[in-house]
């Protein structure tokens, strides 16, 4: 494993999240603000999902044909720099339009980063990539507490300030570089039909039971991630003490996310996806039904839990299809948590229907589906080190 690249991209994926990771306590202040209902502001969510997730293979697909390595400090880069506006968004359909922009520059990031992070981590492959997705993880856990900070001491506009460090790690990523932006190359001439060791066949079943897992996982995660500080301010809990909740559950997380990816390349992928997706269930069931100091407790550990194979399952997509890296990347990260996002407005619809109580009992139940799933899996460890 090529430990300085995968600092880099750690950092750049750790800015990119943050900067989404804002978004919580934006959309409650907004729904105060703007006088929104939970569907209104599952939307934010939504669109932000699908606009960074849904064209992410296309940009995977463009990743393994050409060197757009550019892709990695560019896309953070402009995502900073969108969300740092929202904050200064004079009514809520230009903020759902800043949200939406600011899925471009996420959507050409990721499966680029992905990619080269797969190829500097070596036989280490769920490490390198729970690593680099535990940035991501981090991003989004600090994001409450930057977003609260920001907020609460200069208001909406406030959101501006997530452009300065991003500045500084654009440049410092173009300075640096060495072959970081570069390693498309291998990619692309790794990406033929045989590279000579007969025809390969594409996976069809089992990469779409991988989508359909990320995207159980996903719905759950975007609802929890929009909806937790709500959730908390109905059981009375102040929004800045369920930021700190949310930034609890994301931490519990980003630290078992990292884990779990380690894991995977001792026990297998399948398991630990399994498990995570029961145990989550399982803890998650307790966190509903429980108050007080044990609450902090299980909050991080429901978090732990459905974060585990996060990582995972992005690289049994890879391993599913070692010659088209960028392509698996896309969908994993994309596609199939473009799909799951749309699940944070169904989150919303059922919020105002049922109440977000029975909403999260509903999400609780429906990660059994997921563990079930990762059973049906058919992975290939022969191709999985082909041309690699």
């Amino acid at each position: 494993m090529e430990k300085l690249p995968i600092i880099i991209l750690f950092l750049s994926h750790l800015w990119v999240d943050g900067s989404l990771g804002i978004l919580p306590v934006i959309i409650a202040k907004m729904k105060e603000v703007f006088g929104l209902s939970y569907l209104q502001a599952g939307l934010f969510m939504t669109i932000m999902n699908v606009t960074s997730s849904v064209i992410q293979p296309g940009f995977g697909y463009i990743t393994d044909r050409f060197k757009l390595g550019w892709f990695i400090p560019v896309g953070m880069l402009w995502t900073s720099v969108i969300i740092g506006l929202i904050g200064w968004s004079p009514d809520y359909l230009s903020a759902l339009i800043i949200v939406g922009l600011s899925g471009f520059g996420t959507a050409a990031f990721h499966p680029c980063a992905m990619t080269a992070v797969y190829l500097v981590s070596g036989t280490h492959r769920g490490l390198g990539s729970a690593v680099f997705n535990t940035g991501g993880h981090l991003g989004f856990a600090l994001g409450p507490v930057i977003g609260s900070f920001l907020i609460f001491r200069f208001g909406l506009h406030g959101t501006i300030g997530l452009m300065f460090p991003a500045l500084l790690l654009f440049f410092f990523i173009f300075f640096y570089s060495g072959d970081l932006l570069h390693r498309e190359e291998v990619v692309k001439s790794n990406s033929g039909s045989d590279s000579g060791k007969g025809p390969y066949t594409v996976p069809y079943i089992s990469i779409t039971i991988v989508c359909l897992i990320i995207t159980i996982r996903s719905w759950i995660y975007i609802s929890f991630l929009t909806y937790l500080p709500m959730f908390f301010q109905t059981r009375g809990v102040h929004l800045k003490t369920g930021s700190l909740m949310l930034t609890t559950f994301l931490i519990g997380g980003a630290i078992a996310g990292l884990y779990g990816g380690h894991l995977s390349d001792q026990i297998g992928r399948r398991k630990v996806v399994a498990v995570s997706m029961i145990l989550f269930s399982v803890i998650t069931s307790l966190f509903l039904i429980s108050s007080g100091p044990l609450l902090w407790v299980l909050v991080g550990a429901s978090g732990a839990a459905l974060l585990a194979s996060f990582s995972v399952t992005i690289v049994m997509a890879q391993e599913l299809l070692p010659h088209r890296l960028g392509l698996a990347s896309g969908l994993a990260l994309g596609l199939g948590f473009g799909t799951g996002g749309l699940g944070a407005a169904l989150s919303g619809y059922l919020s105002d229907m049922f109440g977000l109580y029975t909403t999260f009992w509903i999400l609780t139940l429906v990660s059994l589906l997921g563990a079930l799933l990762a059973a049906m899996v058919k992975t290939r460890p022969q191709i999985a080190n082909d041309g690699i």
